[in-house]
C-alpha cells in the first residue's frame, strides 16, 4: 500500500467489532484513512483492523517503527478521545503466571495493548514507539450505527490520529 519493501513503517491497529455499535469506531477510522490514501495514492502507514489483539500480531508490530492502537473504551470520566503512550518495557504482569516476564498473562485469544508491544519486544527485540488512542464508547447494539456521543467525538479522534501520524 505504497510502503517501500523492507522499510520500517508506522502501523495502525484498529481493535473492535464493526457490527457492535460504538465498538466499531477503530475499523471505521482506519477505513476512512485507507480511502483517503487510496484517493491520493500515498499510504502513510500500514493499517490492520482486528476484533481483538492476538499474539500473532507481535510479528507485525516488530516490523514497524511506531505503532498506534485504536480502541473504543467505556469511560465515565470523559467524552473526549485521548492518546496514551505505551512502553513495552514497562508492561506489568497481569497475573502470577506472567510475573518475572514483564508481559502479563498471555492468553491465546486476547492481549492487552501494552502486552502485545512487550511480546514484540521479547520475541523480536522491538524497541519502537507505541501509543493507544482511546475513543469513549457509549452504546454497543447489534449493527454498525454509532451513538450520538461517539459521533460528536469522531472529529477529535480523527485529529489525534492525524497528529500522531504527523509526529513520525
Amino acid at each position: 500500500m505504497g510502503v517501500e519493501a523492507g522499510a520500517r513503517r508506522d502501523l495502525l491497529i484498529g481493535i473492535g467489532n464493526p457490527l457492535r455499535g460504538d465498538d466499531g469506531v477503530a475499523a471505521f477510522l482506519l477505513e476512512e484513512l485507507a480511502e483517503e490514501w487510496q484517493a491520493g495514492r500515498t499510504a502513510v502507514a500500514e493499517l490492520q483492523a482486528v476484533h481483538q489483539l492476538t499474539p500473532e500480531l507481535a510479528a507485525a508490530v516488530a516490523g514497524a517503527r511506531r505503532v498506534l492502537l485504536v480502541d473504543a473504551c467505556v469511560s465515565p470520566q470523559t467524552v473526549e478521545p485521548w492518546i496514551e503512550r505505551l512502553d513495552p518495557l514497562e508492561a506489568k504482569p497481569a497475573s502470577a503466571a506472567g510475573a518475572g516476564r514483564g508481559i502479563g498473562s498471555l492468553g491465546s485469544h486476547q492481549l492487552a495493548p501494552a502486552t502485545l508491544l512487550a511480546l514484540a519486544n521479547l520475541l523480536f527485540g522491538w524497541r519502537g514507539e507505541g501509543a493507544l488512542l482511546r475513543v469513549p464508547a457509549f452504546a454497543f447494539p447489534h449493527g454498525p450505527r454509532f451513538s450520538p456521543s461517539l459521533e460528536r467525538a469522531l472529529p477529535r479522534a480523527r485529529d489525534l490520529v492525524r497528529q500522531w501520524l504527523g509526529e513520525g
